[in-house]
């Protein structure tokens, strides 16, 4: 089973069955988008792998095998706060990066993820979709010491410097030296960064409220590395993994 979202994130219940993902042989079937009612029956071959957003959380279909989506999950108020605080642009948590460590051997790295779906990450190009300009975040997933980045305004020119101090991911947008606007393309040339990076950026007209709105918005948008980010937060909750199908 997935994510339970009890009624929904903010109140409002996801409007119906919804694919965000789909990969493999019958990924044309069920593309990003497609709304399905709860009598459907899903039937996928081997290799494949459908992501859909239920009225009672998420579920990661794996093939070969048919699945109904006529089911229902537990509530996890826990994991519903988190994953509104993520949607709705209220998340300022953020990920250590750096080596675990155990009885004083390094065992692992642990690489951070973009802990909210609205905050632009630097090592990402593309198109963006901004719920609200005036807070728009600039997020760095390499914050073990200070670093700069570079935005472009690729027609006129204009270079605009930001800098972060050394622990600190999260840098505010500079709005009045870059101003957003819905097509607006900047470049993001980190120095921490591999390579730079081409941003469209997509105003919307309001804030999605829950997860339903945010998912069609991002798919509707063409906002893509955001729409990865939010199926891969929701498969990495999901309560049970990928179900296979009968």
């Amino acid at each position: 089973m997935g994510v339970a979202l009890a009624a929904g994130l903010c109140g409002t219940a996801i409007a119906q069955n919804m694919v965000v993902r789909s990969t493999g042989p019958s990924a044309g079937s069920y593309p990003a988008g497609t709304k399905l009612s709860g009598t459907t029956k899903i039937t996928l071959k081997n290799l494949d792998s459908v992501t859909v957003l239920t009225r009672s959380g998420t579920r990661v279909l794996r093939g070969p095998g048919t699945f109904s989506l006529n089911r229902t999950a537990s509530s996890n108020s826990t994991t519903t706060a988190r994953l509104e605080r993520f949607i709705t642009n209220r998340g300022s948590s953020r990920a250590r990066t750096g080596a675990v460590r155990s009885a004083g051997v390094e065992t692992a790295t642990v690489t951070p993820k973009n802990p909210n779906l609205w905050f632009l990450d630097v090592t990402k190009g593309g198109k963006f979709c901004v719920a609200n300009p005036a807070t728009l975040v600039l997020w760095r997933p390499d914050y073990t010491g200070s670093a700069t980045a570079s935005i472009v305004e690729p027609t006129a020119g204009n270079v605009t410097e930001v800098a972060w101090r050394e622990g600190n991911p999260l840098k505010k947008w500079p709005s009045t030296e870059a101003p957003l606007s819905n097509g607006a393309r900047y470049q993001l040339i980190g120095s921490n960064v591999p390579q730079a990076v081409e941003v469209n950026f997509v105003m919307l007209s309001a804030a999605p409220a829950n997860l339903d709105e945010a998912a069609i918005a991002l798919i509707e948008n063409d906002c893509q590395s955001q729409l990865d980010l939010l199926v891969e937060t929701l498969e990495d909750r999901s309560a049970s993994g990928p179900e296979q199908g009968s």
